[in-house]
């Protein structure tokens, strides 16, 4: 008997106890995330060149004579990521050897001076790029990003030597972004 009123009290109460639940679940906040993740990216400007021909050699020059390799002789591989401005100098103002001779920054020959200019990839004469040692010019102004290109160089001997001894100097490409 006793279970039977129970029974009958909780059959009664039930609307109740379903409608009081409803009215919580309504009544609370909704379930939110509370955290939100995004993801970023950064793509570094990376600036890189690499000449595939390091050295050559002119070989026996005479007095004021003016020698040149192709003007694809040193190929430039470009893996900039991003536009560069690339310059070309000599790293030194003077060529070592025996009796040194002086760079020229206008590639003017004198007496034991020597002068050096570049071409991209065209005809000696046209566009010729004199390689100086003081302030370097453009060789490749605004170059895309991975855009290989070629150059060559040409020598102005000078018009007077003070021995026979090998010459040499370096010339560099530098890039910057552009």
């Amino acid at each position: 008997m006793k279970m039977r009123k129970f029974w009958k009290g909780f059959k009664a109460g039930l609307p109740l106890l379903t409608a009081l639940a409803f009215a919580l679940l309504w009544a609370s906040p909704a379930l939110a995330a509370t955290t939100a993740d995004v993801t970023v990216t950064a793509s570094p400007s990376y600036i890189s060149i690499v000449a595939t021909n390091t050295t050559y050699d002119f070989g026996a020059v005479i007095e004021s004579g003016v020698t040149n390799s192709t003007t694809d002789y040193f190929p430039i591989v470009n893996s900039c990521s991003v536009q560069s401005d690339q310059t070309i100098s000599v790293t030194t103002g003077v060529w070592s050897g025996g009796v040194t001779w002086t760079h020229s920054d206008t590639a003017t020959a004198g007496v034991d001076t020597a002068g050096l200019s570049a071409n991209q990839d065209g005809t000696w004469g046209v566009g010729d790029i004199i390689v100086k040692n003081a302030s370097p010019n453009f060789i490749a102004e605004n170059q895309a990003a991975t855009t290989d290109y070629d150059f060559g160089l040409q020598l102005y001997a000078p018009t007077s030597f003070g021995d026979g001894v090998q010459k040499e100097i370096v010339v560099r490409i530098s890039a910057v972004i552009g």
